[in-house]
């Protein structure tokens, strides 16, 4: 039995401006969990995440027809996502929250989970409280920095992409991820 062919985005798209509203669950199912993820790392709010992630869907369904078809279509739906979240935390004028405040579901933000059978529980430790170190630097990062250090290295996208997203200019975008990286190293090194 042949396996049924994957849409393209563009695909999925035109089926959705054709009539198939239903279609439009494709982009839904291929891009929440990574502008949730996204959206998340610039709120640092689970369920804000996920209200602005519908949100920025919704956007995407009534702006369907002004896509430009030479853009991929996750660029596009990752510069909506940025603008509504910017939007956002401009209108909320949101106040960083420190590291040492426990979420709301009474975990410790800096625990993150790590898997790996092959560690043993001392580098284990070690790890984790690198990566907890590293989520801090990250979050106490300005915004405009810490978002293209998220779309750089946690949703794996590349700079002419960035650009398209931010609206910033390659350039820019470059001279930002380097001094981004920088602050980074700063606050890693006085960590330790």
């Amino acid at each position: 039995m042949a396996k049924p062919a994957v849409l393209t985005d563009l695909e999925v798209v035109e089926r959705v401006l054709g009539g198939d509203r239903d279609a439009f669950a494709l982009l839904v199912e291929r891009y929440q969990k990574g502008l949730a993820n996204y959206i998340f790392h610039m709120v640092r709010h689970y369920e804000e995440a996920l209200e602005l992630t519908q949100e920025v869907f919704l956007k995407t369904y009534s702006s369907l027809g002004k896509y430009d078809r030479q853009y991929k279509f996750s660029t596009w739906i990752y510069k909506i996502a940025s603008n509504h979240t910017i939007d956002h935390m401009r209108r909320q004028q949101l106040a960083t929250t420190p590291i040492e405040v426990p979420r709301e579901d009474g975990s410790d933000p800096r625990e993150l989970p790590l898997e790996s059978p092959t560690l043993n529980p001392q580098d284990s430790l070690t790890m984790k409280d690198l990566l907890g170190q590293i989520r801090e630097a990250v979050e106490e990062l300005p915004p405009a920095y810490r978002e293209l250090i998220i779309l750089r290295h946690f949703n794996f996208r590349s700079y002419e992409e960035m650009a398209k997203i931010t609206g910033l200019p390659l350039g820019t975008v470059k001279n930002r991820i380097f001094r981004a990286r920088q602050l980074l190293m700063e606050r890693l090194k006085n960590a330790r």
